[in-house]
C-alpha cells in the first residue's frame, strides 16, 4: 500500500461530504456564506478520485496472475457492484426513483445525455454519476490488459487518448477540454452513452493517473544530498497544489481545472513519501478504507436527515458535525457489512478458480 495515495483517497471522500453538507454553515454565522467559502470547491475530490483510480488500477495489476483477465474483472465487479446495488436499492425504497429510470441507474448510466456534462443529469443516487466514468475506464484498461500484461499501462493510456480525440473530432471537428461542453450525442443512436463518455475530458483524468504511476515507478533512489535538495521543492509544490485547488482559475471539473491541480497534489505527495516516508496514521488509514462507502452512502444520510428531520434541534457547526459524523457511522457499517464481505467472497472465488482440479491434484500427488 502506498500511504499517500490511500490517505488522499480518504480525504477526497471526506471533502466531498463537506461539500454536500456545507449548507449547514451558511446563513448562520457572521459570514452568511461561510459554508461556501470553506467547501464550495470540495467537489474537486471527484477529480482526485479519478486520478487515484488510474494510478491504483496500474498498481493493483502489476503482479502477473494465473488468470489476469478473470481476476481483474471479478475484483472490479465485487469492488463496485455489491455496495452500488444495495445503495441504489436502499435509496429507491426509502425515497423513490427521483424521476430517473431504476434500470438505467443500476447499469449505471447517467440520467440524460442531452443535458450538460460531465453530470448528464446525474443518477438516481447522485454520486453514482462518477461510477459511470469509473466503470468505462475499467473497460478500457481491461482491453489494454488483455493485449499485454507488461504494456497494459501504455496501451490503456493510448486507447484513452485515441477514444477521446477521435470521438471529439468526429462530433465537433475540434478538441475541447472543457468538462461541461455539450455535444449533440443523438447522432450516435443507441451508442449515445458510450460516445458521450468517450468524448468527455473527464476520461483524461484517469490517463493522468496512469501517467503518474509510470512516472512514480521511474523515480530513482536518490542519494541523501539529493533528498535534502528535493524536499523543500516538494513541499512548495505540495502547498501550491493544495492552494490551487481552491483558486478561481482552477475551479471546476476537468483535466485543466481541478484535475490539473489534483495531479500535482498527488505527485508531490508521492515524491514526499519517497523522500521522507509517511507514518501510519490510523484515522487516515481508516478513512481511506471506508472512502468508497462514505462517498456512495453519504447522500442517503443527507436524504434521511432531511426526510425525518434528524437534526435534533442542532444548527450551524453543531449540525454540520452531526451530519458528517452520522455519514461516517453509516459508511463504517456498510464497509464492514458489505464491502469487506464482498472482497472476501471475491478472494474465495478466485482461489477456487485458480486452484487445479481435484482430479489433476490427485494425479500430481500420486506421481510425486
Amino acid at each position: 500500500m502506498i500511504k499517500s495515495v490511500h490517505y488522499l483517497r480518504g480525504l477526497a471522500a471526506l471533502i466531498v461530504v463537506f461539500f454536500h453538507f456545507r449548507y449547514y454553515l451558511n446563513d448562520y454565522y457572521a459570514h452568511p456564506q461561510l459554508g461556501d467559502v470553506l467547501f464550495a470547491n470540495g467537489a474537486f475530490g471527484v477529480d482526485l478520485f479519478f486520478i487515484i483510480s488510474g494510478f491504483i488500477i496500474c498498481y493493483a495489476t502489476q503482479r502477473p496472475e494465473p488468470k489476469p483477465l478473470v481476476s481483474y474483472a471479478l475484483k472490479r465487479i465485487f469492488r463496485i457492484y455489491p455496495l452500488l446495488l444495495i445503495s441504489l436499492a436502499s435509496f429507491y425504497f426509502l425515497f423513490g426513483d427521483n424521476n430517473t429510470s431504476v434500470w438505467r441507474s443500476l447499469l449505471p448510466l447517467h440520467a440524460d445525455y442531452n443535458q450538460e456534462g460531465p453530470f448528464f443529469g446525474y443518477n438516481m443516487l447522485s454520486p453514482v454519476w462518477t461510477l459511470t466514468y469509473e466503470i468505462f475506464f475499467y473497460g478500457v484498461f481491461f482491453i489494454g490488459l488483455s493485449l499485454s500484461q507488461r504494456y497494459r499501462k501504455g496501451l490503456a493510456l493510448a486507447l484513452l487518448g485515441t477514444l477521446f480525440l477521435g470521438s471529439q473530432w468526429l462530433l465537433n471537428q475540434q478538441i475541447d477540454l472543457s468538462a461541461s461542453t455539450q455535444f449533440d450525442y443523438s447522432v450516435a443512436g443507441i451508442w449515445q452513452p458510450v460516445v458521450a463518455l468517450m468524448s468527455s475530458p473527464m476520461l483524461l483524468e484517469f490517463g493522468y493517473g496512469i501517467a503518474l504511476y509510470m512516472a512514480y515507478k521511474a523515480l530513482p533512489d536518490w542519494s541523501v544530498s539529493t533528498r535534502k535538495l528535493l524536499l523543500p521543492l516538494t513541499l512548495v509544490v505540495l502547498l501550491a497544489a493544495a492552494v490551487a485547488l481552491y483558486a478561481p482559475a482552477f475551479y471546476g471539473h476537468g483535466p485543466l481545472k481541478w484535475g490539473l491541480a489534483a495531479v500535482a497534489l498527488l505527485f508531490a505527495a508521492l515524491v514526499y513519501e519517497r523522500l521522507k516516508g509517511l507514518p501510519t496514521i490510523p484515522a487516515l488509514h481508516f478513512l481511506g478504507n471506508i472512502s468508497f462507502s462514505l462517498y456512495l452512502t453519504h447522500m442517503i444520510m443527507i436524504k434521511l436527515i432531511r426526510k425525518y428531520e434528524w437534526n435534533w434541534g442542532l444548527d450551524g457547526g453543531a449540525a454540520f458535525v452531526w451530519a458528517v459524523g452520522a455519514s461516517l457511522v453509516l459508511a463504517t457499517l456498510t464497509y464492514y457489512v458489505i464491502e469487506k464481505n464482498a472482497i472476501l467472497a471475491c478472494r474465495k472465488l478466485l482461489q477456487r478458480l485458480n486452484s487445479p482440479p481435484k482430479s489433476y491434484a490427485a494425479v500430481a500427488v500420486t506421481a510425486a
